[in-house]
């Protein structure tokens, strides 16, 4: 029986480009500054004018997404008796490779004769996900986010330059890792494994950039959201404050061999993997 193969890949730290200026997020903002106060208003005499609704202040903040892609590689051979009909009733015995073989066995009605072979099988699972760094959900528009422009990132600290806010994981990479693997994981039936290999393809963290419009009317306030990417706009959070904490990538590639060695299951599989994720730090 051969060992299994672990690969785990290199994690990148990726930031998406803006597509938008500065002033075409603005712009886009003020169209829909009144959609941050018409929520809850019942009389039309209460709902704002654009023109009685100012910018407060504004904020660009940097939203995490997991992208993760493992690959499960199996290719085995098992002993197997199958069980063959006659072509015809009055067939008794045929013979293969000089063998004779009795029909000595019925199958729906029919005379049937039991041929033992060698089944050479291979079977290989994938598996990939875009999953929301805050929220753990499912991502839907990864696939075309990444699509476009972005810079891989060597040191966290630069993303948040110019006051930018960066939001950290709360869905850490050992977390959305140890999912994806679990779905390539597959115990088979074999007499002899000729290939099993588990491999992490992917576990890349990317960033988009979001800008946040706190406006102002009478003494109430409202945040709208604008995608810098896609453009969309929707009905914001209440602006942050500085994140307080270091990000650095330790803690956001936190695949180490005692979280992969304890959440796996699979007794050796587990150790191997556990063992990989130290020689790979």
């Amino acid at each position: 029986m051969t060992s299994m193969e672990i690969e785990l890949a290199d994690e990148r730290l990726v930031l998406l480009e803006e597509q938008l200026t500065p002033a075409e997020v603005l712009q886009k903002a003020m169209d829909r500054r009144t959609g941050a106060f018409t929520g809850g208003f019942g009389s039309l005499l209460q709902r704002p004018k654009a023109e009685e609704i100012n910018v407060v202040s504004r904020q660009r903040r940097l939203l995490p997404f997991w992208h993760v892609a493992a690959k499960g590689v199996y290719i085995y051979e098992r002993t197997r008796d199958y069980t063959v009909p006659g072509s015809s009733p009055e067939v008794t015995a045929v013979t293969i490779d000089s063998q004779r073989r009795e029909l000595d066995r019925t199958v729906d009605g029919h005379k049937a004769f039991r041929l033992t072979a060698t089944e050479h099988c291979s079977n290989e699972l994938r598996h990939e996900t875009f999953v929301d760094g805050v929220s753990g959900d499912t991502f839907a528009d990864g696939a075309d986010l990444i699509s476009g422009p972005r810079s891989e990132i060597s040191d966290p600290q630069a993303l948040s330059a110019e006051d930018t806010i960066v939001v950290p994981p709360e869905q850490r990479a050992s977390f959305v890792v140890r999912r994806a693997l679990n779905e390539v994981m597959k115990p088979v039936q074999a007499d002899k494994i000729l290939e099993e290999a588990i491999i992490l393809e992917k576990a890349d963290l990317y960033y988009r950039p979001i800008w946040a419009f706190e406006f102002g009317w009478r003494d109430k306030r409202g945040v709208v959201e604008v995608d810098s990417i896609t453009g969309q706009v929707t009905a914001g959070k209440p602006m942050l404050g500085q994140i307080k904490g270091m990000i650095n990538r330790d803690v956001l590639f936190d695949v180490g061999g005692d979280t992969l060695g304890l959440f796996i299951p699979g007794g050796s599989i587990a150790v191997r993997l556990a063992q990989a994720a130290i020689d790979k730090k």
